[in-house]
């Protein structure tokens, strides 16, 4: 009846694609609705890439995982980039360099505890701002007024949408993880 892997190899770049497309969709949330008053706007893309990585890590098989978050990583940073107007690669450069660090970091720790994701996106927006600043800004940075201006608030405006993010996210994704104990 024919070879099944021709059909496997188009489910997966259905599959793929479907992730591109969802991941832009939610970038362009990001970047028009999701402002607030003061002129930031939540992070919904890296809180989705920390809590991703976090549950890739957590997996059963924490390397398949930890890919599959790198790659929502570069595609989300890719979709911001265009979006935002920024330099090609800076976000995607800055996530997957925010998604290695939590991964690294969190290896061994039970991601299922409400501490583990709020602390993770505490670290992974501190790099994500931070590595943004330094591929973006042209002149010398004043570090003690960026680190008031932009870098508090934008953490704390991060920490908002995690926890309800992170178990929905845990939810959706239930079928394809298996938390270690």
């Amino acid at each position: 009846m024919g070879d099944p892997q021709p059909r496997r190899l188009e489910e997966a770049l259905a599959r793929e694609l479907g992730r591109i497309l969802a991941l832009v969709t939610l970038a362009l949330i990001q970047v028009t609705l999701l402002t607030t008053p003061l002129g930031f706007a939540v992070p919904l893309v890296p809180v989705l890439v920390i809590c991703r990585t976090l549950l890739g890590v957590g997996a059963a098989f924490p390397d398949l995982g930890l890919g599959r978050a790198l790659r929502w990583a570069l595609y989300g940073g890719l979709a911001l980039d265009v979006l935002a107007a920024t330099p090609l690669g800076a976000h995607a450069l800055a996530l997957l360099l925010a998604a290695i660090l939590v991964a690294a970091l969190s290896r061994r720790l039970r991601v299922e505890r409400p501490a583990v994701p709020l602390l993770a996106v505490l670290l992974g927006t501190l790099i994500y701002e931070l590595v943004l600043a330094l591929l973006t800004q042209r002149a010398p940075i004043p570090w003690s007024s960026y680190t008031i201006v932009v870098l508090l608030p934008s953490v704390l405006v991060a920490l908002v949408p995690t926890l309800p993010l992170f178990f929905l996210l845990r939810r959706l994704l239930g079928g394809q993880l298996f938390l270690q104990l």
